[in-house]
């Protein structure tokens, strides 16, 4: 790839400096971070990148460059190394959820804590006596986006099923929490920490297929 091409590639992405290696993250953490808008890539083909993910053993190598926000990466229970531009800490493999949750909260204006994906999934719901056909186009581990012709109200409360490409459902309940150009977004509510998680998995496989 030219120079050129790779600053195609990167436009609109923002530009994080990896100094650490391909082990000290999960599988395919950054190809999803990738597609999620975080371009991570080896220090050495970023001349000014926007934070650092450091692996805390090779912080050294930070003392003649600019600084920058950064993550360090541990392989250790409690950090051993401190830095004054940390934003957080991250147990080796690092998985997207903690990346993504802390590059947010480095970056952005408005912070999310967990991937949402663009999709278009069928869903249906019901709240009381009503019954709703939907279109789901955006979701995350703890809520999503709803269209369809007939939407359920603000603060009504649902029992909402999604449906998957692979053929897997989502039972849930939600919450109708606001309005957006004529789409309402649900949040879930009442998640034990194992739905959660199966959550986060339907998610991720989703940014996988994406």
């Amino acid at each position: 790839m030219t120079g050129t091409e790779r600053d195609a590639a990167l436009l609109g992405k923002r530009r994080i400096a990896s100094h650490a290696e391909e082990r000290d993250y999960a599988p395919f953490a950054r190809a999803l971070l990738w597609k999620l808008g975080y371009a991570v890539l080896p220090a050495a083909e970023l001349s000014d990148p926007e934070l650092r993910i450091v692996r805390d053993q090779r912080l050294p190598e930070l003392a003649e460059l600019a600084p920058r926000p950064l993550i360090l990466l541990t392989d250790r229970r409690k950090a051993a190394a401190t830095d004054a531009r940390a934003v957080g800490t991250v147990r080796c493999p690092a998985g997207v959820p903690s990346l993504y949750a802390l590059l947010q909260a480095a970056l952005e204006d408005h912070p999310r804590t967990a991937p949402r994906v663009c999709v278009s999934l069928p869903a249906r719901a019901s709240s009381g006596s009503n019954a709703f056909e939907l279109e789901v186009r955006s979701i995350s581990e703890g809520g999503c986006l709803l269209a369809g012709a007939n939407l359920p109200a603000l603060d009504k409360t649902l029992d909402l099923t999604v449906e998957f490409p692979w053929g897997e459902t989502l039972g849930v309940a939600a919450v109708v929490s606001y309005e957006q150009e004529g789409r309402v977004g649900a949040v879930f509510h009442g998640m034990t920490l194992a739905s959660r998680a199966r959550a986060a998995k339907l998610v991720e496989r989703l940014l996988e297929q994406a």
